[in-house]
């Protein structure tokens, strides 16, 4: 047992579970050793609430020898899992069920509390700091939110882009390569991997801007100029160049490797802003040369 995971009895069931449910979530696991579906079951919620260890607790129930507790809540079959916040149930279920349901469920415990103060101004920051490009305040604010709670999302997230604006492509991967799975799942991290690599790849190419414009400059025809000199726009902020350089490419041959030139332009706009004029331009010109 740990500091989050308990072994609660019908003697410290209201300290533990009611009254301490006062301060933060406890997911109670009514369970017995004779239940073959509990044995399957506990260890996955275990793994789940040692990934929320800061925000929720797990009580363990075993109603053999806690049977009173049993009645009163009243139990008819097992495993039974009940949420508990601020002194009632506030959610559970019943019998086994997938483990990224289990993990769903332990994650949406977890966040009844919401972000506490100190963090909350913290995240507040960190979004005016990802606004400006301040990579560096964004970096060290992210650091002191995840000192606080490592498994908030949003300044895993923070952490990730803010490494992506400082070119720290491998630093993004490795910390990417240590978040609990849940975390990984979330859509918003999920896209980060692209953006990893299309922003290193992006960097990288700025640093030859001369020859590869000077290619395109001496190989007109040639479509793959055009999406190597896109790279190199995207990597020095020259979005609208980036955008139209693409465009170009697209009015020459829309099919060509398999819409490469299109697929990239959309990468692009996915991974810098949906909502700009650039991007809206883009898309318009686009639909015009497609579906014309």
């Amino acid at each position: 047992m740990t500091d989050h995971i308990l072994d609660v009895t019908s003697k410290n069931f209201v300290e533990k579970v009611i009254k301490g449910s006062q301060n933060s979530p406890v997911i109670v696991d009514f369970w017995a050793p004779w239940c073959s579906p509990c044995k399957q079951l506990t260890p996955i919620l275990e793994n789940a609430v040692n990934s929320f260890s800061d925000k929720v607790i797990l009580a363990k129930i075993n109603i053999d020898e806690n049977q009173s507790i049993a009645a009163q809540m009243q139990i008819q079959s097992i495993p039974v899992v009940y949420a508990f916040f601020n002194g009632e149930v506030v959610d559970g279920f019943q019998g086994n069920i997938p483990e990224s349901q289990i993990i769903e469920f332990v994650k949406k415990i977890s966040e009844l509390t919401g972000p506490n103060p100190e963090i909350k101004q913290k995240l507040e920051n960190l979004e005016s700091f990802i606004i400006d490009s301040n990579w560096v305040k964004a970096l060290e604010e992210v650091n002191l939110i995840l000192d606080i709670d490592q498994n908030n999302v949003d300044a895993c997230y923070g952490k990730i882009l803010s490494l992506i604006g400082l070119n720290k492509f491998d630093e993004a991967r490795e910390f990417m390569s240590i978040l609990p799975e849940e975390i990984l799942k979330d859509k918003k991290i999920e896209e980060l991997s692209s953006k990893i690599e299309i922003t290193e790849k992006s960097v990288y190419a700025s640093k030859n801007f001369d020859d590869l414009k000077k290619s395109l400059e001496d190989n007109p025809n040639n479509i793959q100029s055009y999406i190597d000199l896109s790279d190199a726009f995207f990597g020095i902020g020259k979005i609208s160049d980036c955008y139209s350089t693409l465009i170009k490419a697209v009015k020459m041959d829309p099919e060509w490797n398999n819409q490469e030139a299109r697929k990239k332009l959309l990468s692009f706009i996915s991974n810098h802003d949906l909502n700009s004029e650039e991007a809206r331009k883009a898309r318009r010109q686009l639909s015009s040369i497609l579906f014309n």
